[in-house]
C-alpha cells in the first residue's frame, strides 16, 4: 500500500460494517478470511453472538488458527457459539455462519470444494450469502474470480470489499502511515 495515499480503514470499522451486514441477512452466511486474521476472526465471532447464530469451521488452517487463538485468549466465543460441522443440521439457515478457508482462491480450500459442489458438508442454498473478508494477493484474483462466477452461476449473492462494503482492510500501510 505504500504507493496510495492516505491511511488503511481501521478494524473498528470493519467490525461495525460486518455487524451491519450479519444483521441484514436472513439465510447461511459462508465466510472466507485469512485464517492469520485473528482480530477479524473475533469480529466475525462477535457479530454471530449479536445475531445469534452459531458457527461451524470449515479447513484445517482456520480449524488451528482458531484453537491457537482461543488458547492465548484472542478468540473468545461464549460456550456453544462454535458448533461441531456435524451438527449444522440441527439449525435453521438464519442460524449458521460458516467460517471457512478459501479467501484466495485455492482450489481445495473449502470455499472451493463449496462452490464447485464438491464438498462433503456443506451444498449450496438459494438464500446463502458468501462474503470474502480479505482482497487479493496479487496473482490470486484469477482463482478467486473463477469461484465468485461459479457462485454467481448458482444464483448465491456474494460480497467482496470494495468501496461499497467495508468488510475487510489492509494490514499494510498507506503513505500517511508511513510518514508517521
Amino acid at each position: 500500500n505504500s504507493l496510495k495515499e492516505g491511511f488503511t480503514e481501521s478494524e473498528k470499522k470493519i467490525g461495525k460494517s460486518i455487524n451491519e451486514l450479519f444483521a441484514k441477512v436472513e439465510g447461511r452466511i459462508i465466510v472466507a478470511t485469512f485464517a492469520s486474521n485473528i482480530y477479524r476472526i473475533q469480529q466475525i465471532v462477535d457479530a454471530c453472538v449479536t445475531c445469534n447464530r452459531k458457527i461451524a469451521l470449515f479447513g484445517k488452517k482456520k480449524k488451528k488458527a482458531i484453537e491457537v487463538g482461543q488458547q492465548i485468549g484472542y478468540i473468545t466465543p461464549p460456550k456453544g457459539t462454535i458448533i461441531e460441522t456435524g451438527e449444522i443440521n440441527k439449525y435453521k439457515p438464519e442460524e449458521l455462519c460458516f467460517l471457512c478457508t478459501g479467501s484466495q482462491g485455492e482450489p481445495l480450500a473449502a470455499l472451493s470444494r463449496i462452490a464447485n459442489g464438491t464438498h462433503k458438508q456443506i451444498s449450496l442454498m438459494p438464500d446463502d450469502l458468501v462474503v470474502f473478508s480479505s482482497n487479493p494477493i496479487p496473482g490470486n484474483a484469477a482463482g478467486i474470480n473463477r469461484i465468485i462466477n461459479k457462485l454467481y452461476l448458482k444464483g448465491i449473492k456474494v460480497i467482496t470489499n470494495s468501496e461499497f462494503s467495508d468488510i475487510h482492510t489492509s494490514g499494510h500501510a498507506k503513505q500517511d502511515e508511513l510518514k508517521l
